[in-house]
């Protein structure tokens, strides 16, 4: 790739903001990228798959599915780029990736083998503080969540029962349950959440199919609940 060009991809990812040129000419010298270019349909990441490598998506479009640990259903969406890929399963207890991403449109991703991460969090303190920045924020983030108090509006309860599970708080996503098992998650009965469902059906804010909740825009569902 043409030093300028990769300078461009470079900065517009959230790992190398602020970094200066002459930062970015000694780290792209000293540093092996491969660059992957992935067509529409693609897989980019299995779940399961051990991790070895950062991954960042450069630009594109990729649908991430997550399934529940007993997989009675599972949360897909879509994720624009720029985006860092599960950083927080490069290290740590689990080394292996969460969910499936697979390219919706024609893609282009970054890989960065873990040794070469190491690095780079060693000699680039820019580096160093974003990839601490990434993970703080996610972790920041999930303990916030455990610690709010329940919506006593059920159409609330089951928003936050999405954008809880989502990688990303915003864009579209789809939902695979049974009435039953929501029903379950959100503590209610199967009758409620029928009708809370239509509601937000009714309201525009989701579209809804047998086992099947699509939520076009999940900032707009959860606006539009308020």
């Amino acid at each position: 790739m043409p030093t300028l060009k990769l300078f461009d991809t470079l900065t517009a990812l959230p790992l190398f903001k602020g970094m200066g040129h002459d930062e970015l000419s000694r780290l792209a010298g000293r540093t092996k990228f491969d660059f992957i270019k992935l067509q529409a349909g693609r897989m980019a990441v299995c779940c399961g798959q051990p991790t070895g490598r950062l991954l960042m998506l450069a630009g594109g479009r990729l649908q991430a599915k997550t399934y529940s640990a007993d997989g009675a259903y599972c949360i897909t969406e879509e994720i624009d780029a720029p985006y860092t890929i599960e950083p927080e399963r490069l290290f740590g207890l689990h080394q292996a990736s969460a969910s499936t991403f697979t390219a919706l449109t024609d893609a282009n991703l970054i890989a960065i083998s873990k040794v070469e991460v190491a690095r780079l969090c060693d000699e680039f303190i820019a580096f160093r503080l974003n990839l601490l920045n990434l993970l703080a924020t996610e972790a920041q983030r999930r303990t916030e969540r455990l610690w709010l108090a329940p919506p006593s509006d059920l159409r609330l309860r089951i928003a936050s029962f999405v954008s809880a599970r989502c990688l990303t708080p915003r864009g579209r996503k789809q939902v695979s349950i049974l009435m039953e098992r929501l029903a379950a998650e959100v503590n209610d009965s199967r009758l409620d959440v029928s009708h809370a469902l239509k509601s937000m059906r009714d309201a525009g804010l989701i579209e809804q199919g047998r086992g099947l909740i699509t939520i076009p825009d999940i900032e707009r569902l959860t606006d539009g609940l308020k």
